[in-house]
Parts: structure tokens; sequence; C-alpha cells
């Protein structure tokens, strides 16, 4: 091999090593949900973009995934009754995620979370699917139907 073909090689491995080579935010599965003033403020956040939500309760904070675990639905939050329902096919849960009703197969999957410094973060690698509670609460308020604004939030229920 001549001198131009090693210096190639050398450059080709150098361009490969680089946009394969991990990044930092790709070696940790955490995602930052924001503040625990910010989330402890708002109740219920949504991140669209992990499709979940982080709950603040009296212990401290529940991940939620956002799939009804029904063919694929997704559950919007409606803050009148504290309940998450699937505008699709009615599942119902509480604001802990616990299954109220409908062809759901269980609970909301639920992620690990944990405060750093003031900031809720949650781990996407920890998801458990829990079977139906029989121990929910029952909705506060009524209910919510319609289309979805913003994100994640009944459009009707908005604060």
């Amino acid at each position: 091999m001549n001198r131009r073909a090693l210096y190639v090689a050398a450059i080709l491995a150098l361009v490969l090593i680089v946009a394969f080579w991990p990044r930092q935010e790709e070696l940790t599965s955490e995602v930052d949900s924001g503040s625990v003033n910010e989330v402890e403020t708002s109740q219920v956040v949504y991140l669209e973009e992990h499709g979940l939500f982080v709950v603040a309760t009296e212990e401290g904070f529940v991940a939620l995934s956002e799939d009804s675990r029904h063919v694929g639905d997704e559950v919007l939050y409606c803050r009148s009754s504290n309940m998450f329902s699937s505008p699709a096919h009615g599942e119902l849960f509480d604001r802990l995620g616990r299954y109220l009703g409908g062809p759901a197969e269980g609970d909301l999957g639920r992620y690990e979370t944990r405060v750093s410094g003031d900031r809720v973060l949650v781990d996407l690698a920890t998801l458990s699917l829990p079977g139906r509670s029989t121990d929910a609460d029952e909705p506060i308020g009524r209910s919510c139907e319609g289309p979805e604004a913003p994100p994640g939030f009944y459009q009707t229920d908005t604060p």
C-alpha cells in the first residue's frame, strides 16, 4: 500500500470514529423534566419529545408513559378531574397512573425519577409496566373531552 492510500485510510478511519463515537447525551438515559419548583407548581409536566408525564406528589415525583397500553393510544391529562384518559378508546387512569377503566392492559408505564440538585430527572431505561391497580382514586371533577392543546393536555381544560 502506498503512502497516499494509507493517508486516505487514516482520514477515513478518523471520520468514522468521530461520527460514531457516543456523545455525552447518548451515554445517559436520564432526561431533565425541569426544576423541582417548576414541576411542583405545574403539578403535571408533559415531556412531548419523550412521551411522558411527570407528576408532583406528596411523596416526590412520578413519571408516567403517555401510552394507554391499548393499541398504542396516547393519554391526555385532564386538570379538572385530575385524571389521564385516552380520547380514542376511553381508558382512564388516576393522577398516579393507576387503572380505572377501559381496555388498557394495566396501569400507565412508570419510570424511575430522582432529584439532583434542584432538577427532577427521569431515567428512560427503567420503564416498568404494572398490571391493573384496584386502588385508584376516583375523578375529583368534571371529565375532559375534545382536542389536545397544549400537547399532553385537553384543550377544554387549559388553566
